[in-house]
């Protein structure tokens, strides 16, 4: 993130105190994956608007990542903000076996758009459920064990998405995780 001009949102004494206290209590009971903790000073993000996040002090930022590129349409959109309020006044959380109108029209929407006759839809917590969920479903409809991935990318935490990621293992660069003993 970088600010083109860094101007200073008007922040009142006691939300600077707020965000530092937020701080203080992150860094004693978070755990940041993917990162040494003792070495890892994590920016406190107080507020958001479109494409901009403001700081623990204050300062307004471009934020070029979209909170892990799922906000590219902006921090609090007007739309889905109360798209959320409307959805929770309605039906907060239902567990995956137990049918709803939102999920059943967002499987529509998506199967609308998907190639040839591909209109099932499977909805994960999150990507490395997706990389899991996938890699079983393309061994089972194909009955093969490999899989093809890209060479040092991230396909997320789990068990899978770090085997088939390939990343070097230990000292010797020649030996790799793999999700495949051949």
């Amino acid at each position: 993130m970088t600010s083109p001009a860094a101007e200073a949102l008007p922040l009142s004494e006691a939300s600077l105190r707020g965000a530092g206290h937020a701080y203080e209590l992150d860094r004693r009971h978070v755990f940041h994956g993917w990162a040494a903790q003792d070495l890892l000073t994590p920016m406190t993000i107080t507020a958001a608007q479109g494409s901009y996040v403001w700081d623990g002090g204050g300062n307004r930022l471009l934020d070029f990542s979209s909170q892990l590129v799922n906000t590219n349409i902006g921090h609090q959109h007007p739309h889905v903000v109360q798209a959320i309020q409307d959805q929770a006044a309605k039906l907060c959380t239902i567990a995956p076996e137990y049918v709803n109108d939102a999920r059943s029209e967002a499987a529509r929407l998506i199967a609308g758009v998907t190639p040839g006759d591909l209109n099932k839809i499977l909805f994960t917590n999150g990507g490395a459920d997706a990389v899991e969920h996938a890699v079983r479903m393309a061994r089972l409809h194909t009955g093969r064990h490999k899989i093809l991935s890209a060479f040092r990318s991230y396909h997320g935490g789990s068990f899978t998405g770090r085997h088939s990621t390939l990343l070097p293992r230990g000292r010797n660069p020649t030996v790799r995780w793999s999700i495949s003993s051949s």
